[in-house]
């Protein structure tokens, strides 16, 4: 088991390539081993900053390796970890190969020599934006075309910084505690610095939930009154459900994922709230009906590159139309789900035109009974003709958002 920074980095960034996401991932293996705060802190960083950059770091390490396809995965990951931290933090370039020498000794004496050789003489190469930023050319295309100038897409490259939504009694546990806040640029939104999410009081006294501003402000777009009947559709781990149901909504929370669910049903427990819960595909027809209908549906998730870097290296531009037609079906039946007169907001954490504006401006020609209501959004957004997509900045991630009000008759 890993108990120095950078050997767990390496088993972190390994399990990554094979398919895990890295966020859970590294939790896990900093529950399980007994790192200082700095150790975390460069763990962290090491992961994180290697897979944001990793277009960059590969492009950079291809003059330095005949066939880097051709290593063993282990040591294509130490090296491009090594690359990352000689490349792109302050430490001492020696102590730095050093150290990821002395951590491939422990995997492999014998390969200890190539990666003393390629870290000594590693430099960042000239490169296209796209694999400077770390962003997948197909992206990096329809962003410029969309959403110019594209100064924006550097802050995707930055820390992911610590967003809480406050529950009653949150802020005054926060006080009490001494940590300090920035408010949110929404209601109920905080960021905290330099404290862990374990770290803090209102968290784990049920009065503080870890959640970025841009998914909190999709369930404040709804705003159903107290009382109101409200489905959550593909609603995860309900953590929209949660603040719909502190603010008095009857909530029921509807996804296919029975592991999520029961995440969902364990933190509302914490929370101290109720929100009822049902398994269902939403590819299929639904039978429940409420005049206040939220779907945050699946999506590409190209608005998250920031808190999940692993993304980059793993869409494809033939994903984009795939997960278009899977939102079409989604929102096809959530519209079913809504009463005369009701409220549906459609909401994907992606930058996508055909994942946000082009997906409701087809809706709304299809279905006439729906109308396309203006908002105000106290976020950083690019206005369309049908909603907004969230300018991820200043630690947001970016979302798309329309607000639909369905006809009476």
């Amino acid at each position: 088991m890993a108990h120095d920074a950078r050997a767990l980095a390496l088993s972190v960034l390994e399990k990554v390539g094979r398919g895990k996401f890295a966020a859970p991932t590294l939790d896990l293996a900093l529950e399980r081993n007994p790192l200082e705060r700095q150790e975390r802190g460069l763990a962290t960083d090491l992961v994180y900053g290697t897979l944001r950059r990793l277009r960059w770091l590969d492009a950079s390490l291809a003059p330095r390796l005949r066939r880097p396809e051709r290593l063993p995965p282990w040591l294509r990951w130490l090296l491009r970890a090594g690359a990352y931290e000689a490349l792109f933090t302050p430490r001492p370039r020696h102590a730095v190969v050093h150290a990821w020498v002395e951590t491939a000794k422990k995997r492999s004496p014998r390969l200890a020599g190539l990666a003393n050789a390629v870290l000594r003489r590693v430099e960042l190469i000239e490169a296209p934006e796209p694999v400077q930023l770390g962003v997948p050319d197909f992206l990096w295309k329809e962003w410029r075309a969309r959403f110019a100038p594209l100064d924006w897409v550097e802050a995707l490259n930055e820390p992911a910084p610590l967003w809480l939504t406050l529950y009653p009694g949150g802020r005054d546990l926060l006080e009490a505690q001494g940590i300090a806040y920035t408010p949110g640029p929404i209601p109920d939104a905080v960021r905290v610095e330099g404290r862990a999410l374990r770290e803090i009081e209102a968290f784990a006294r049920g009065r503080a939930q870890p959640q970025n501003p841009a998914s909190l402000f999709a369930a404040q777009l709804l705003d159903p009154p107290a009382g109101a009947r409200v489905l959550d559709l593909a609603g995860g781990a309900g953590l929209k459900a949660a603040w719909l149901a502190a603010r008095g909504a009857a909530v029921t929370s509807v996804d296919a994922n029975a592991r999520r669910q029961e995440e969902g049903r364990k933190n509302l427990r914490r929370l101290g709230l109720e929100v009822a819960f049902v398994r269902h595909d939403l590819t299929q027809p639904l039978e429940l009906r409420a005049p206040y209908v939220l779907l945050d549906a699946p999506c590409l998730g190209t608005g998250t590159l920031r808190g999940h870097p692993e993304l980059r290296m793993r869409l494809r531009p033939e994903d984009l139309p795939a997960s278009a037609a899977r939102q079409r079906r989604l929102l096809e039946n959530a519209a079913l789900a809504v009463e005369e007169g009701g409220v549906l907001v459609y909401a994907v954490c992606s930058l996508t035109q055909a994942e946000g504006e082009e997906q409701i401006a087809r809706f709304v020609e299809a279905h006439p009974e729906f109308s396309a209501e203006r908002f105000e959004a106290p976020l950083p957004v690019w206005s369309t003709g049908h909603g907004a997509y969230v300018r991820p900045t200043e630690g947001l991630d970016g979302f798309y958002y329309a607000r639909l009000r369905k006809a009476y008759g």
